[in-house]
């Protein structure tokens, strides 16, 4: 396994599925860019603080939050993965109440690597989707089917 493989597994597996935040200041580099759907991303996480923070938050409000990395891709000094996510949100998340409802989302993360460290990260996946499952936003034409 390559040593960027590695820093891909860490991130995924010790630091938001374990929750391990000290796996943040080994993996990542000192000026991180993040960039990642604003509705339930950090808009600025610029450094390991940062990610440790929402890595926090997330915990918090899933508990059970885990990870699954399905494939790694790429070339150079930029890898992708393909990932599944699950968890349960009991508690707040950015200003949306927990709703105790379970949700299963994919995604896609693009790392770009300098210096044996993660130092930029794009991350995709169905936001939409992951709101709907935990019911915070009806799934479109629900609404409009209950009034019938």
């Amino acid at each position: 396994m390559s040593d960027e493989r590695v820093l891909i597994d860490r991130w995924f597996v010790d630091l938001f599925s374990e929750g391990d935040l000290e796996a943040a200041d080994e993996i990542l580099a000192d000026d991180i860019s993040y960039h990642g759907p604003e509705s339930v991303s950090p808009r600025a996480a610029k450094t390991p603080k940062d990610i440790k923070r929402y890595v926090k938050k997330y915990h918090e409000t899933f508990p059970d939050f885990r990870y699954e990395v399905d494939i790694v891709f790429g070339e150079g000094d930029r890898l992708c993965a393909h990932w599944t996510a699950e968890g349960t949100q009991e508690d707040d998340l950015f200003g949306i109440e927990g709703s105790g409802e379970d949700f299963h989302d994919e995604g896609l993360n693009v790392f770009r690597f300098e210096d044996g460290r993660i130092a930029e990260i794009w991350s995709y996946w169905d936001t939409l989707g992951m709101v709907q499952q935990l019911d915070i936003i009806s799934p479109l034409g629900l609404a409009a089917a209950q009034r019938d």
